[in-house]
């Protein structure tokens, strides 16, 4: 096999852009925003989350918040809320522990029946699925990998994103640690559809189990003879699994694709983009640990069953977190259309203690608050962009009354402020101003009219100039947040 390209050198340039490149923490607590939803079940806990130098925004932990990375915490609740299941059927009760266990529940007979396809008859099978990309862009996933397949260079590129570092969000860990096989397998099928020789599966630092079963299940693939030359009907394939250094930005894909080259994690300006031009400057395609995950059911199942599953633009099933504000945290397949006020009172029973639910944020934290009033919606990504929220990774925060409108907004900014990677000016400059007026006025607990003016005006420059999500989402949620919770923010 060719020798890949990489770069490895060590440069302070590159790693003062990571939070955890040069420095190993002997236990991290979180301050994410499911971790600080949930601070009164643990002040204690919290409270060093505050002092930590360097951050540690989320652990995925989000179900026994407040979090350390030395706590002893059991499974979360698995379970599935919908007909038919596409993801978790396997792992509801434990998790996969070796491929043969895999294999004896029907694990491989996906890639099996898809390595006797055409590559593009497997592309049409998914594009006629309506899935669409988990990761919170929500782009239709067989327009990626017919964009990557129609590309002229014979050399393309395969990324799983495995770096959710949404906090709420422990999806991708809870796949990546019970059912790794069907993460891999479901890669190899892409691969092999799109071409790809090369895959590289990303996990965050911040979940060192999930990095090692993973890299367990690689090797057991490999002493299948699935890995490697002529594995693929044929067709070499390798995987390389890459860890994170500490980067929420780093979540985007431009910026992952740098990061795995050995560049600071900076997104790009797109076009081009990564299936035109990506890793390498090869056509790349990068889809997320749950998006790959629904690959081996629509292959073995069809795309015209998946697209049966759900409703108008959001097809087949999700998985969503709840946070552990929730009486019942952990992580649910739903079906795209089921209510918010389902999810909140009888999947999730509603919050501990009794507490009443102030608000919601979905796909945090640079998202909006969903109302009590709201919850009448449906899930889905137009759904939810509708009442200016958004589905992101499915990640669901429940905040009770000791969260005022104002804290919210601190905690976002100061998140926002703390992991912009500061490439573009727009983001760089907006969340350091944000910053900078939320904290002169946290003694008071609210803005003046002349403050809200001054956030709003920023908010809307970050929304629309900023170069990735990070400052769009930023400037997103401030608004949002203060067009819902004027009275309680602005005085």
């Amino acid at each position: 096999m060719v020798s890949l390209p990489q770069i490895l050198i060590k440069r302070p340039e590159v790693d003062s852009f990571y939070t955890f490149s040069t420095v190993e923490l002997p236990e991290q607590y979180c301050r994410g925003l499911a971790c600080f939803a949930s601070r009164s079940l643990n002040e204690k806990i919290f409270s060093k989350s505050k002092v930590q130098i360097p951050r540690t925004y989320c652990l995925g932990f989000c179900y026994a918040g407040p979090s350390y990375s030395k706590g002893y915490y059991k499974r979360p609740i698995i379970d599935i809320k919908t007909k038919k299941s596409v993801l978790l059927k396997d792992i509801v009760k434990d998790r996969i522990y070796d491929i043969e266990q895999y294999i004896s529940l029907d694990g491989l007979s996906a890639l099996k029946k898809a390595l006797n396809m055409e590559p593009i008859d497997i592309i049409k099978e998914v594009k006629e699925s309506g899935l669409r990309g988990r990761g919170g862009a929500y782009f239709p996933t067989g327009l990626k990998w017919e964009s990557a397949y129609n590309q002229r260079e014979e050399e393309r590129y395969l990324i799983i994103n495995g770096d959710e570092g949404d906090a709420g969000a422990y999806i991708d860990k809870v796949l990546m640690e019970d059912n790794p096989y069907l993460v891999i397998e479901g890669a190899l099928i892409a691969a092999y559809a799109i071409g790809a020789k090369t895959i590289y599966i990303y996990v965050r630092k911040e979940y060192p189990f999930a990095y090692e079963t993973m890299k367990k299940a690689i090797n057991e693939f490999k002493n299948k003879g699935l890995i490697g030359t002529n594995a693929l009907k044929g067709r070499s394939i390798n995987i390389i699994l890459e860890k994170g250094k500490g980067s929420y930005v780093v979540g985007e894909e431009t910026a992952m694709i740098n990061a795995i080259m050995g560049l600071r994690g900076e997104p790009r300006a797109r076009p081009p983009y990564p299936t035109e031009l990506g890793l390498f400057n090869k056509p790349t395609v990068v889809n997320n640990v749950e998006t790959i995950s629904n690959i081996p059911w629509i292959i073995k199942n069809s795309g015209k069953s998946y697209y049966e599953l759900g409703f108008n633009k959001s097809r087949g099933t999700k998985l969503i977190s709840l946070n552990n504000l929730f009486n019942k945290p952990g992580v649910y397949e739903v079906e795209f259309g089921i209510s918010l006020n389902e999810i909140v009172y009888n999947i999730g029973d509603g919050l501990k203690n009794n507490l009443p639910l102030k608000m919601l944020i979905i796909g945090g934290p640079l998202a909006g608050p969903i109302l009590p009033n709201e919850l009448d919606t449906k899930l889905g990504v137009e759904e939810l962009r509708n009442i200016n929220a958004s589905l992101g990774h499915g990640n669901i925060i429940a905040f009770s009354n000791d969260t005022t409108a104002f804290d919210l907004l601190y905690e976002i900014i100061d998140f926002a402020a703390y992991e912009s990677c500061g490439k573009c000016f727009p983001c760089r400059f907006g969340t350091q101003s944000l910053l900078s007026i939320v904290e002169n006025a946290k003694k008071r607990g609210y803005f003046t009219k002349e403050e809200s003016n001054s956030i709003e005006r920023i908010a809307r420059v970050m929304k629309s100039q900023s170069l990735c999500g990070h400052g769009v989402g930023t400037g997103d949620a401030v608004l949002s947040i203060i067009n819902k919770l004027r009275d309680e923010v602005v005085k």
